[in-house]
């Protein structure tokens, strides 16, 4: 009891805390939603510890079913979860402001976001963001560049929360969850009618207008969005006419509902499109200059019928099919030489059924099946230029209760992929909770994970021979394999203190690099199995809830990358990683404000800048990353806000090229 003691005190001496980079707290404390109609915990610490300031609006004000779905695959209460999930709430993303998930994600403690030539990409647990699984409503997301998703393609003006389950997950999401799982749950209509309007405009020339209506019925639900941005390009070197960042011009629109068919029988479905436009300025290494220009289209559908087979059974069908074409423009100004255009088209179509099952008390069983196709046609696919590939998969899991008093909770699971290209790829895990005490959770996992060779390793087959090089693909390729576990201890000293640390470790084998070789008067670079790693790592933090609606969060994160041949740290992977962040709400005169910023230390780089083929490497600089939003609620459905990114101005065009400080003001209207 005396250690606990000292544990409040520091709780209450450090007004900080931290659990995932918004006001969100950790498993057992944040308040989510994935159904409305789910039952709310009655446990009091949970709503005294809720995740962000009171909400000011009617639609935030509405109780909020605590529950979650990406550890289980399955709805369950949050606060009940074996697996740590950590959630951002609606709440949060517009106490934020962030406007798309990359921004959203760019301070949350264990997660990095790096702005690449790909976009906008999320790092997690120290692993680089191919080892990454990005879904929405437990979708993937179709149109990988390099690899890896785009998260500045994905709106959050349709997002209700994100859910972070950190770890491998392969066992009920397959191939990519070796690091873990992003998963962006979209929004459901929940008023009879209503809308909601959004415009602003700042630094750049960004405009962003964005519109939602919805309706909802006694057995039905339809939610409709759409929205326009544009944004100029930014240059960060002044002495190169080279831009570090792309224009944008871009649309999306979505739509969604619910219908309950009969007494047993409900029917979700969801469509979304989204056009991207990116234009900008390219200097080669011999000096020429190039106008480059992309244009992404995507579209993805979405329907899910499920049964309520008895009050302990349902069973759930899930069809989705997603469309991803991407054209790419480069045009050497005065010559035609070097210009190219390339299409890449993907297509990627998933069946799957899942059962769930409460056996007794003690047992809470997930077991699926899934069907998955992909299909991409690109010009630097091999002699036709396109792939096809298809994976069957068998997954089971049990949450199995075996001391309900102390939460004591063990949760066993596997899953076996069998896809045309690589053959079969079995993923177990184990994972464990108990609470000690009401104040106490402790959580561990061990599991193994893969990550399936993209299209691009398998099929490339590009020459570039103004600069003698050519890049060719390995069919044989194998998955790459981890075995991963990850530790974890809460401590809730009081009602409104939260502390947290835990413990990760990966280990890689047949990881994917590429083998070098001369073939007459050029390199030939060919991909293939040669490298393993251990990237191991943990996080520290705390949570305090503070007298007149402050929230205040502190978080640190260690991560140790290497390769286990050459011994080096891993490439662009900081060591050290300090966030913060505080929200605070005014009720009687409508303000709101929210900061937050991130301490990065050196990351490592190894660039060959001689072209002699050896590494120069070096370490770049510590930055930091300030983030303020303003908020003045002129009434109770008019809102004025200004948000101010990168305040402390970092970026650089060479290994830090994120956007320059920008402020931009807007109103938010709710009808």
């Amino acid at each position: 009891m005396a250690w606990r003691g000292c544990l409040l005190f520091l709780a209450c001496a450090m007004p900080w805390t931290a659990w995932g980079g918004g006001s969100e707290a950790p498993a057992a404390e944040v308040a989510s939603r994935e159904d409305s109609t789910a039952e709310a915990p009655s446990d009091a610490r949970v709503a005294q510890a809720d995740a962000g300031p009171q909400p000011a609006s009617a639609e935030e004000a509405l109780p909020e079913a605590r529950t979650v779905v990406t550890a289980s695959r399955s709805p369950e209460r949050l606060e009940d979860s074996a697996v740590a999930t950590e959630v951002i709430t609606r709440s949060d993303i517009l106490a934020s402001g962030a406007r798309d998930a990359s921004e959203l994600l760019a301070a949350h403690p264990g997660l990095q976001v790096v702005q690449t030539f790909a976009g906008a990409t999320v790092q997690l647990q120290g692993l680089s963001p191919e080892y990454v699984l990005v879904l929405v409503d437990g979708e993937r997301v179709a149109g990988r560049v390099a690899g890896s998703v785009d998260l500045s393609r994905l709106s959050t003006e349709d997002i209700e929360q994100v859910e972070v389950v950190k770890g491998p997950s392969s066992v009920l999401y397959g191939s990519d969850a070796v690091a873990g799982v992003v998963n962006l749950i979209t929004r459901r209509a929940r008023r009879p009618l209503g809308a909601e309007l959004r415009a602003s405009y700042g630094s750049l020339q960004r405009l962003e207008l964005d519109a939602t209506g919805e309706a909802k019925g006694e057995d039905w639900g339809l939610r409709l969005s759409g929205g326009l941005a544009r944004r100029d390009a930014y240059l960060l070197d002044p002495t190169s006419i080279g831009t570090t960042g792309s224009s944008l011009d871009g649309i999306d629109a979505s739509a969604g509902g619910d219908l309950r068919v009969s007494e047993g029988t409900a029917l979700q479905a969801n469509a979304t499109y989204a056009r991207r436009v990116q234009r900008g300025v390219d200097v080669g290494v011999t000096g020429a200059t190039f106008d480059r220009a992309s244009r992404d289209d995507s579209l993805s559908v979405r329907l899910s019928p499920r049964w309520t087979l008895s009050h302990n059974a349902s069973l759930r069908v899930d069809g989705a099919y997603a469309w991803f074409n991407r054209r790419y423009l480069r045009d050497q100004r005065r010559s035609n030489a070097l210009d190219t255009i390339e299409d890449t088209r993907e297509q990627q179509g998933r069946l799957g059924a899942q059962l769930d099952a409460k056996v007794g008390d003690a047992h809470a069983f997930v077991a699926g099946a899934e069907l998955l196709g992909e299909w991409l046609r690109a010009n630097r696919l091999g002699e036709d230029g396109t792939g096809q590939r298809a994976r069957a998969s068998l997954y089971v899991q049990d949450n199995w209760t075996l001391a309900p008093r102390w939460k004591l909770t063990l949760v066993p699971g596997a899953r076996v992929d069998t896809d045309t290209q690589f053959g079969t790829a079995v993923t177990p895990r184990l994972a464990a909770r108990m609470d000690p005490a009401s104040w106490l959770t402790l959580r561990g996992s061990y599991g193994w994970a893969f990550r399936a060779p993209g299209f691009q390793e398998l099929l490339l087959d590009f020459e570039n021979p103004s600069v003698g090089y050519r890049v060719h693909g390995n069919p044989d390729l194998r998955p790459e394999r981890s075995r991963s576990f990850n530790l974890s201890v809460e401590v809730k000293p009081a009602a409104s203190s939260l502390l947290w640390v835990s413990a990760f470790q990966h280990n890689l084998r047949d990881m994917i690099g590429v083998s070098t070789e001369l073939v007459g008067p050029q390199q030939l670079f060919t991909y293939v199995n040669i490298a393993r790693a251990r990237v191991r790592g943990g996080e520290l933090g705390v949570r305090q809830q503070l007298p007149g609606r402050v929230s205040a969060e502190l978080g640190y994160t260690l991560t140790d990358g290497r390769s286990e041949e050459t011994g080096l740290a891993l490439e662009g992977q900081a060591r050290h990683r300090l966030t913060a962040q505080a929200t605070w709400r005014h009720r009687t005169s409508g303000l709101e404000a929210w900061v937050r910023g991130a301490l990065v230390g050196p990351r490592p780089f190894y660039p060959d800048t001689d072209g002699d083929g050896v590494a120069n490497p070096y370490d770049a600089k510590t930055y930091v990353t300030v983030d303020a939003r303003l908020g003045w609620r002129l009434r109770e459905e008019l809102q004025f806000f200004v948000l101010g990114t990168n305040l402390a101005n970092a970026g650089n065009p060479t290994d830090l090229p994120i956007p320059p400080r920008a402020v931009q003001a807007g109103l938010s209207a709710r009808l």
